[in-house]
């Protein structure tokens, strides 16, 4: 066996290969040469082998992010931080501090992001008053913390060419008890109207990227499946992306989601001739991103029922059966997999029927999952497995949102909400990721909340619904193996196996071993990506 490049030892390595873990691992060639004891693994050092004395510490796979907004995450500091703000008046406060002695002659808006009206003593969403006290002149957009209800002032109507007579097919213009507009933007109408705001150059993108990239790192992770169309262009972010791998500067490993709502779009994508699974070792082509409803904390998710407390509402359904029929077919048949953005179960189900409707034509193994798949039940688990689809979780939506799940489904309902365990239990694959920017993408909280079912505070006392709680090597899981398994990575990554990519996070503790409510105290020490550390504490 040749000599190790780089060598740790005297540590936990947990493998998740299911052949056993050892104390020392050996990396050669950016790919993992061994694993074993420490004096075994020790003997293939050479005279230029680095090595790492971890002093007790765990090693693991590098956590996957199995879906999250890169671009959006690093654009973060770009942006008007609303996250915590605790009424309309603060969300003012904050974006006038913002706007203070910077310049919009060049067509920038004042952009807000993170705000939940859950919060506000009122629970009463912003609204054009809201974004005009901000500016009157520069156009404002003031995004909840889902990114799928938003307020906007006159301006950035008037810039988006919106006026009372538009109409947007799967979005909501509110109005007031006028009749005339009062700002407020629901699923594709404010997916619209952020289309239409000036788009970031290369360079722009390429710093957000790589801002995002850091955080990753600094929280175990290097790699992400990401969705990064909004508020930018595919040329514009394969050219980004391709700088960043000619410079050596990609420390996250990237399977990019392309959002292709309709036909026309997406046969203007497929004449590119890109698939799934094309690309580089860093930057391949991901799935077609369909957004099919909205949130529950915004009541536009999709549900086969009315919400809770308001009769005739039953969310947005951003297709009708027919047309989500029409689109996955399409994308089945081309070889796309695709990744519904489904919350309710009314969403849900039918993406599902889509998905067997399109396998029917032609049986494939393209790993259609459904993103969040927040709300359903044991047939629509059943259903999915059946059609060899998978789910993206996101466990720390359980921490944000607990407390308002019963407002919006009832109690009988609730017990359908979040079900990872029965996911699991049916066969469905479950990879764990943040939707960062919505979440901070630390994938050890994640595994805490997959465990718990609690939030940072410890509550609900018990967990909420504890019976949907998985153990902490499936919470892991799927935070590694099973977000490889859905990028069709598994032969690669997602395990410490010999020619598997030495892609590793060193933790503090072994998470194995310690305590459910001690999960949160663990710190991610070091990540390296192609066995090049991109992190260090």
């Amino acid at each position: 066996m040749k000599n190790a490049d780089w060598i740790l030892y005297n540590g936990v390595v947990r493998t998740l290969t299911g052949s056993g873990d050892a104390s020392a691992l050996a990396i050669a060639g950016g790919r993992i040469l061994a694993f074993g004891s420490d004096a075994d693994i020790l003997a293939l050092a050479g005279a230029e082998t680095r090595t790492t004395d971890l002093a007790g510490a765990c090693v693991l796979p590098a956590f996957n992010d199995s879906h999250c907004h890169l671009r959006m995450t690093g654009e973060g500091a770009e942006r008007v931080d609303l996250r915590g703000a605790r009424s309309r008046d603060e969300i003012i406060l904050r974006c006038r501090k913002y706007a203070e002695g910077r310049d919009f002659s060049n067509g920038e808006w004042i952009v807000g992001y993170g705000f939940d009206h859950n919060i506000f003593p009122d629970r009463a969403l912003p609204d054009m008053g809201t974004a005009e006290a901000v500016s009157g002149d520069v156009p404002v957009l003031l995004d909840r913390v889902c990114g799928h209800v938003g307020a906007a002032n006159r301006a950035a109507l008037k810039a988006a060419g919106f006026d009372e007579s538009t109409v947007i097919p799967g979005g909501i213009l509110d109005r007031g008890a006028d009749g005339r507009l009062n700002g407020i933007l629901r699923e594709a109408a404010l997916d619209q109207i952020k289309m239409r705001m000036k788009k970031p150059d290369v360079p722009t993108v390429k710093r957000q990227l790589r801002a995002a990239m850091d955080m990753l790192n600094s929280y175990g992770v290097a790699a992400a499946q990401t969705d990064d169309l909004e508020g930018s262009d595919l040329d514009t972010l394969l050219a980004a992306f391709a700088e960043l791998e000619r410079e050596d500067r990609m420390t996250v490993r990237v399977f990019e989601e392309v959002q292709c709502a309709r036909i026309p779009v997406l046969e203007k994508f497929l004449v590119r001739g890109m698939r799934t699974g094309d690309g580089t070792p860093w930057f391949r082509i991901g799935n077609i991103k369909l957004l099919t409803d909205g949130s529950l904390g915004a009541r536009t998710g999709f549900l086969r029922t009315d919400y809770c407390g308001e009769p005739g509402n039953r969310g947005v359904a951003v297709y009708t059966q027919e047309e989500l029929d029409e689109v996955v077919l399409a994308a089945h048949l081309a070889g796309m997999q695709c990744a519904f953005h489904a919350i309710g179960d009314g969403a849900v189900e039918r993406a599902v029927t889509a998905v067997e409707r399109a396998q029917s034509v032609q049986r494939k193994d393209l790993r259609h999952r459904i993103v969040h798949c927040q709300f359903a039940d044991e047939d629509i688990f059943r259903r999915m497995a059946a059609a060899g689809m998978c789910a993206d979780a996101q466990p720390a939506f359980v921490a944000s949102d607990w407390p308002l799940v019963r407002s919006r489904l009832g109690e009988d309902r609730e017990a359908g909400a979040y079900a990872w365990k029965s996911l699991l239990e049916h066969g469905v694959c479950v990879g764990g990721g943040s939707d960062s920017p919505v979440e901070i993408p630390d994938p050890i909280f994640g595994i805490y909340c997959a465990v718990t079912r609690k939030d940072g505070d410890g509550q609900p006392e018990g967990g909420w619904h504890p019976e949907q709680r998985v153990s902490v090597s499936q919470a892991v899981h799927m935070y590694t193996s099973a977000g490889a398994y859905l990028s069709f990575d598994e032969k690669i990554k997602g395990a410490l196996a010999p020619g598997m990519l030495a892609d590793i996070t060193v933790l503090s503790r072994d998470i194995m071993a310690v305590g459910a409510e001690e999960i949160p105290e663990i710190k991610v020490l070091m990540t390296a990506a192609g066995g090049k550390v991109c992190f260090e504490a």
